[in-house]
């Protein structure tokens, strides 16, 4: 009778052993290193949500403020300016946009439904921001300036701002939303008055 050739190598199985173990090691720790990487992200995505909400619930504080309101700040200019045509507002710089700025490169960060009213919210504060440096141009200054086209162009600045104001408490609502776990609901489908 002829040997048997066992049908099982003992090195063969051991073979197969480790590299199971070492295929599940690397299983394992890709998907603990997934976990950690989403955790660092939600971190993130929390931090600068947390920053966005007090940028700009900062700006609409002020001019949402009592004892600034923007329609009595249009009307008293106004009239100054219907009284005395060379009268020029001295309007202020501003810049309520620092941290979005920071983070412009990683929106993405941000849960999708927050992106879209930040952004919106922004972009008016940063057409604000035009409208100012048109409003303190040597051309808006000028003598040859008519004083109506100021009073238009400052009428436009007063109605920015309160957009702004709108925007910004829509953009709180929903960055709170998602700060406090919440479904977030759709922008613009509870706008707020001014």
């Amino acid at each position: 009778m002829e040997p048997v050739a066992p049908l099982y190598d003992p090195r063969l199985g051991a073979a197969l052993v480790g590299a199971t173990v070492v295929a599940l090691g690397w299983l394992v720790a890709g998907y603990r290193e997934r976990g950690r990487d989403r955790r660092r992200r939600q971190e993130r995505s929390v931090d600068v949500q947390t920053a966005l909400v007090a940028e700009i619930q900062h700006y609409v504080d002020i001019l949402g403020n009592p004892a600034f309101d923007l329609d009595q700040a249009w009307n008293d200019m106004v009239a100054q300016m219907d009284a005395d045509e060379h009268y020029v507002p001295l309007i202020p710089s501003e810049r309520n946009d620092t941290m979005f700025q920071s983070i412009l490169a990683d929106v993405q960060i941000l849960p999708e439904p927050v992106i879209r009213p930040v952004v919106r919210y922004y972009n008016q504060v940063f057409a604000i921001e035009a409208m100012i440096e048109d409003l303190r141009s040597d051309h808006f200054r000028a003598t040859t300036t008519p004083q109506i086209q100021r009073i238009r162009m400052y009428t436009d600045y007063i109605s920015m701002k309160k957009e702004a104001l709108t925007l910004g408490k829509d953009a709180c609502r929903v960055l709170g939303e998602s700060l406090n776990g919440e479904q977030v609901s759709s922008p613009g489908a509870a706008r707020s008055d001014p």
